[in-house]
């Protein structure tokens, strides 16, 4: 499963969606992440419909916000899997 994860370096929430997504990759093998900073993309991300960072976009879904607690990405991820914790 792909997800893209829009963000920047400069960005310090997007920094910690970052480390989230880092560890729910354990609990997900197959979860792979796409990286798309938005300072040196940033038409790929205006066409995308992003408009906020840090974005997570996956099968036609996305989760935006200023604030994305580490709960929102892990139900972000679930759903995307149909709520189903692949095993370790």
């Amino acid at each position: 499963m792909k997800i893209t994860f829009y963000h920047s370096v400069l960005c310090p929430r997007c920094l910690l969606v970052g480390r989230v997504l880092k560890r729910l990759q354990q609990e997900y093998p197959d979860l792979t992440v796409e990286k798309v900073e938005v300072a040196t993309r940033p038409l790929e991300s205006l066409r995308k419909g992003v408009r906020i960072i840090p974005t997570l976009t996956a099968q036609g879904r996305q989760l935006a916000g200023i604030i994305l607690t580490p709960t929102a990405v892990r139900e972000f991820i679930a759903g995307i899997y149909g709520g189903q914790a692949r095993p370790r």
